[in-house]
């Protein structure tokens, strides 16, 4: 603990004493990771099926899906994807999903949970930064938390005439996309 918050002090004395190195932003990775910094969470969106093949049988599936950007790492966007087949809501925050860049894990790997009663959603992160000292590069881990506020749908189609063989009932949830900013609970660097 002592060892993360001299880190934290030293690269944060460091950088603030230190020439710019300009990237695409106006500001450095580490500047970036130390003041203000922000997630932005990019068109959360849930879904759910409840697809029943007779009365008594179902086939069930929640998604989460969102996009996920990081001011320290701008060129680098994370897609964010969980779907679930736990009854009734399908999320309960006690599963961790990872987000991937282009289908792998990527420079800057990021993992979520979302809980659909709650509507808390919480992401951690780990990033590096080399703009301080390339020699020795600065990696920062973050968490934080938001609680989403989701506008959504409720379809139920039932079919009257069921015989075995077609689909009894299809019920499906839509919920509007939102974005919104997550702001850290919690920040470390090691150098």
């Amino acid at each position: 603990m002592h060892r993360s918050t001299i880190s934290l002090l030293a690269i944060a004395s460091s950088v603030l004493g230190s020439p710019l190195q300009y990237r695409n932003s106006s500001s450095t990775c580490s500047e970036d990771s130390l003041g203000g910094f922000e997630w932005t969470v990019e068109s959360f969106a849930f879904t759910a099926s409840y697809i029943f093949t007779t009365p008594a049988h179902q086939n069930s599936w929640g998604f989460a899906n969102f996009n996920l950007s990081n001011p320290a790492v701008p060129d680098v966007l994370a897609t964010c994807s969980a779907q679930s087949n736990q009854l009734s809501d399908f999320f309960y925050g006690n599963q961790v999903f990872h987000c991937t860049v282009d289908d792998k894990e990527g420079p800057a790997p990021a993992t979520f949970t979302y809980n659909k009663a709650s509507g808390e959603l919480a992401i951690n992160q780990t990033w590096t930064c080399d703009d301080v000292d390339p020699k020795y590069p600065t990696t920062f881990s973050a968490a934080g938390t938001a609680n989403l506020t989701l506008d959504c749908t409720d379809t139920t189609w039932q079919n009257g005439n069921w015989s075995l063989g077609q689909i009894y009932s299809d019920r499906s949830i839509d919920c509007t996309p939102v974005t919104v900013d997550v702001e850290p609970y919690e920040i470390s660097a090691v150098a």
